[in-house]
């Protein structure tokens, strides 16, 4: 099952497009503006992992009561999670941990002792980010109840929609709650593509509400 880097770490811590135009009749000559005026443009390239690091969010750029946690190496904790009552998320885990984009960059925080909240930033041909996007987010907001299992314990998840500020170029979120054996958790997972990059943060609902428009201005104008 594909998971992202910014839901195992929530994990650990709580268990713990071509254009086709008819004109076969248009003469030579409009054919040929035609198809210079249809043409597709050359998309922005990808940005290397250590163009991405220094977009991430800060301890400054959050404020006080925020704590970033360190790197940790995958241990491969989580490598067994699986779905069911889900066949869209099912068939999304095909792929299992294969890449989705050409490049990411990561980080983390806690708040306050209870809360957290992880960002990833992607980066990508825009046309490769919005498909993908829209192919996650779709699978995630498929299934209002699925469970998921995270070694031998069951977790029942509940997930809707949720709304987006009008940011970047596409804006995509939902809110999950997970029954764990400790109690309700509701995290919220919203990203916001802006040209060939993507904002993901995924955590505490307030927080990710607050942070989004400052993790979204962090990047390129031009991006």
């Amino acid at each position: 099952m594909r998971i992202s880097t910014g839901t195992r770490w929530i994990l650990t811590t709580a268990l713990c497009g071509v254009l086709i135009t008819g004109c076969s009749s248009e003469e030579e000559g409009g054919a040929e503006e035609a198809k210079a005026r249809t043409a597709p443009t050359a998309e922005p390239k990808p940005l290397g992992e250590g163009a991405l690091r220094p977009l991430l969010l800060s301890q400054a750029d959050l404020g006080t009561g925020y704590v970033q946690v360190q790197d940790k190496a995958d241990t491969g904790e989580f490598d067994d999670v699986a779905i069911q009552g889900c066949p869209s998320l099912e068939k999304l885990g095909e792929n299992g941990d294969e890449p989705m984009f050409a490049s990411m960059a990561s980080t983390g925080f806690t708040y306050d002792t209870d809360a957290t909240i992880g960002e990833e930033l992607h980066s990508d041909r825009p046309s490769v980010l919005s498909s993908k996007l829209r192919e996650l987010f779709g699978a995630y907001t498929d299934c209002p109840n699925y469970t998921m299992t995270a070694g031998t314990t069951p977790i029942e998840v509940k997930v809707s929609k949720s709304a987006t500020p009008e940011l970047g170029d596409e804006q995509f979120a939902y809110t999950s709650t997970m029954e764990l054996p400790s109690g309700a958790q509701i995290v919220k997972t919203m990203a916001v593509r802006k040209g060939n990059i993507a904002v993901m943060l995924v955590g505490a609902p307030a927080l990710v509400d607050r942070h989004i428009a400052t993790a979204v201005d962090k990047l390129p104008a031009d991006s």
